[in-house]
């Protein structure tokens, strides 16, 4: 035999070791439940907000809805990763769904009877809150051990965008039935979204890790334990630090300051807004397909680093932008660029952990994700209110994210070298 038919040999049982994604029932159910979770959800806030708007009249109140959603997820992402680890992963997941399926049928049956006020939806909101952070910890956590480690990328990036693409399409669909139909139908819709993804997620079956029998440890000493696990590794911890970095420089300029750049800036309308969401909505979808196709296996710590630092280079382009076509444009770059450095990273990342620290680990990184929102919304609050401009704030908060990009890539070679 050959260098070459060795080779080729070889070649075969390899890929035959690794069954296609598409074949991996456990997978198949998980992504068709995460198809419904997030267009029910993305219908949910949708109509929501808008029934707050259009039919209590109270758009001043809105703010106090993201509050009430955005609070209690914070909270307990502290300890849902914790949870995630000590239960089974997909019964907190099929919880999750399908309560919240129940409480939009309570919210169709308040509908029925009357009395809905703003109060009646930061209820709903602050529960969802809940919920939605021990949902994600679980999803987080169970994708390893049910895809090949090879299948990381490609796995993510299909959950990713499937989000993505709820997120462009669900709005349209509430307001279609909305329009023609009403709040009752979109609700009640929503709920049977979440129920039925709630029963594939029911039946997938994910092996017991071992040892998982066996006495476990106090609940406080096994989050301690999680923390220390990401102290003491180098390479989750400067994860955890560019998450950090990235979201508090530019997850505020991005979604406060989007609409005041429109206004101010542009001197758009509406509509325009609504396009340059459309356009990082697509930029998104388009990279997590790309970065799916590509399944990239090695150099993923490059792969995400400079992606990063195309994101930055990017938005720092969209603050100097006048025109709609440019700004749609930068932004569509920036969302490409943004699924391009996040799957490659969770990919790696979700190789790299034990298993058994798996939902402590991740749990950590979606708090230092979503944990420091807020704080990126008050310091951009704070910053408007001295008078500095929407699209100076914008150009620095991407600047910094770009320079600190640039600087790790050349400081720290572990996270570069990350395959």
């Amino acid at each position: 035999m050959t260098v070459h038919e060795m080779a080729m040999q070889q070649s075969e049982t390899e890929s035959k070791e690794i069954p296609s994604i598409f074949k991996n029932r456990n997978f198949l159910l998980l992504w068709g439940a995460a198809l419904l979770s997030s267009f029910g959800i993305s219908f949910f806030l949708f109509s929501q907000s808008w029934y707050v708007v259009n039919v209590l009249g109270l758009e001043a109140s809105l703010g106090i809805l993201y509050i009430a959603v955005s609070i209690p997820r914070v909270v307990f992402m502290i300890i849902s990763g914790t949870v995630a680890d000590r239960f089974d992963k997909t019964k907190i997941m099929f919880l999750s769904d399908f309560i919240r399926g129940l409480l939009l049928i309570g919210l169709v049956v308040w509908f029925m009877f009357g009395g809905i006020t703003l109060w009646t939806f930061v209820t709903f909101a602050f529960f969802f809150g809940i919920l939605d952070a021990f949902f994600w910890a679980a999803e987080s956590a169970v994708i390893p051990s049910i895809i090949h480690k090879d299948n990381l990328t490609r796995g993510n990036s299909i959950i990713q965008m499937t989000n993505q693409t709820s997120f462009i399409l669900a709005p349209m669909l509430a307001g279609v039935i909305i329009a023609f139909g009403n709040y009752e139908i979109v609700f009640a819709t929503t709920a049977v979204m979440l129920i039925v993804a709630s029963a594939l997620i029911f039946f997938m079956r994910v092996p017991r890790l071992k040892g998982e029998s066996e006495e476990q440890k106090r609940f406080w000493d096994d989050f301690k334990e999680g923390l220390l696990y990401v102290k003491n590794s180098r390479v989750i911890s400067l994860v955890v630090l560019t998450t950090i970095f990235m979201n508090l420089f530019l997850v505020g300029p991005l979604t406060m300051g989007l609409p005041l750049f429109v206004k101010t800036i542009l001197e758009g309308t509406a509509m325009d807004f609504s396009f340059l969401e459309a356009g990082l909505a697509v930029g998104m979808l388009l990279g997590s397909i790309v970065v799916g196709v590509l399944n990239v296996k090695k150099n993923r710590g490059k792969i995400g680093i400079l992606s990063l630092v195309i994101a930055g280079t990017a938005f720092t382009g969209l603050s100097f932008t006048t025109e709609l076509w440019m700004s749609i444009l930068c932004l569509g770059i920036f969302g490409f660029a943004l699924s391009g450095s996040n799957i490659p990273f969770v990919a790696a990342i979700q190789s790299l952990i034990e298993e058994k620290m798996l939902g402590r680990v991740m749990g950590l990184i979606s708090l230092a994700s979503m944990g420091l929102i807020p704080v990126s919304y008050a310091i951009t609050s704070g910053v408007l209110a001295f008078g500095i401009s929407i699209h100076h704030i914008m150009a620095v908060g991407a600047i910094l994210v770009t320079l600190y990009s640039v600087f790790i890539f050349f400081k720290f070679k572990e996270l570069r070298d990350i395959q």
